[in-house]
């Protein structure tokens, strides 16, 4: 695995924690623009915006797909929740490993990093 992929998957997991902190349920259509009406959509911004919601809810999905404990590290590491411990002290090599996993599924997924 390159280190490229992993330091990708961090900027990603950033992005994803702040996601997490603002995430608002679609609520309905904007009516603004016939040309993306169909969509909900009414600008660019619309449009990268609804993007950046499916990228992170795959994310999202993906960190699900972890063992719970690699999960746990992930959340831990990148402050969405801070809750858990881990008594045998392994916490850091747990993050490592859920790094790797996570590239992994991340791949099968279509997440391109």
């Amino acid at each position: 695995m390159l280190i490229n992929e992993v330091e990708a998957l961090v900027i990603l997991l950033e992005d994803w924690a702040k996601w997490q902190s603002t995430y608002q349920p679609k609520t309905g259509f904007k009516s603004r623009s016939a040309g993306f009406v169909a969509l909900g959509l009414s600008s660019f911004d619309d449009m990268c915006e609804e993007s950046d919601r499916t990228i992170m809810g795959a994310l999202d999905t993906a960190i699900d797909d972890l063992e719970p404990a690699q999960g746990a590290a992930i959340r831990r590491r990148y402050g969405v929740c801070s809750v858990f411990r881990f008594p045998r002290n392994n916490y850091e090599a747990t993050l490592i490993l859920a790094h790797e996993r996570l590239v992994i599924i991340c791949k099968r997924k279509g997440i391109v990093l």
